[in-house]
């Protein structure tokens, strides 16, 4: 078991979206405290986290496809025998305005955000029900509130927010926790990747309306998956667990030092 390891013992776990940012910062941090982890991802490039001694193994997977979640579950039960939780993280965004924004476009967002979500809820929930397992999923402050030109992320996360409150009602008398982080703005994810160095002015910006004054790290919503995931929060279910450095505290009127 890797120095620093909690003690988890043999526990699984799935983790999706796991190439990058978020999703790879996942992995990392679980392993590290004693998980073996599948890392799947639709970017070949997830075959580079697996690991000689087997703790972290990976899968290549289109997660919008119904058979791929299926498959991915399949290949997890037979490395392991056993699942214990899964952490949903698979996501993109777009920017554009609602009248000039193709539908094709939106429906690219949603099967994303919202389909590959559910498909990896239905799969791993038969093995979820045996172990009495977890499931945490990458929301984001975007399903709280609005802001212009990311009405298609907004309407995604806002869906996956609800999906995850309807599940756990339905889940929970099967003693399976479901809860949702929401972060704020994370610098070096696949969606944020390059602001800072090439639009360093909006970096700035955006930094100057949080309270804390910088953007989070994929690392720190790793840390939260963790505790989801962990008996820490052994009595949360449903929840949503906001890190944006205090930016949805406020309304929005004013900005750190306006008054």
């Amino acid at each position: 078991m890797p120095s620093g390891s909690k003690g988890t013992g043999d526990k699984v776990v799935i983790v999706t979206g796991a190439a990058s940012g978020i999703g790879a910062a996942t992995v990392r941090r679980l392993a590290d405290h004693g998980y073996s982890v599948v890392a799947a991802d639709l970017a070949p490039e997830v075959k580079e986290m697996a690991t000689a001694d087997g703790r972290i193994s990976a899968v290549v997977a289109d997660l919008t496809d119904e058979s791929a979640n299926q498959e991915m579950v399949a290949k997890a039960n037979e490395q392991h025998g056993r699942i214990d939780a899964i952490v949903l993280n698979a996501g993109v965004t777009t920017y554009g305005s609602i009248e000039g924004t193709p539908i094709a476009e939106f429906d690219r967002v949603m099967a994303v955000n919202v389909r590959a979500t559910v498909l990896g809820m239905q799969a791993a929930l038969p093995s979820l029900r045996r172990s009495g397992g977890v499931i945490s999923v990458t929301c984001s402050i975007q399903g709280l509130h609005g802001d212009p030109t990311l009405w298609i992320y907004s309407a995604s996360k806002g869906a996956v927010v609800n999906l995850v409150r309807s599940v756990a009602l339905e889940l929970g008398p099967a003693g399976i926790r479901v809860n949702g982080v929401c972060p704020g703005p994370i610098a070096q994810t696949g969606m944020t990747a390059g602001t800072e160095a090439h639009h360093p002015e909006i970096f700035a910006r955006v930094a100057s309306h949080i309270p804390l004054q910088r953007w989070g790290t994929a690392d720190e919503v790793a840390a939260a998956h963790l505790f989801l995931l962990s008996s820490a929060s052994s009595f949360m279910t449903g929840s949503m667990l906001t890190l944006d450095g205090g930016l949805t505290a406020g309304t929005g009127v004013y900005k750190p030092g306006d008054v």
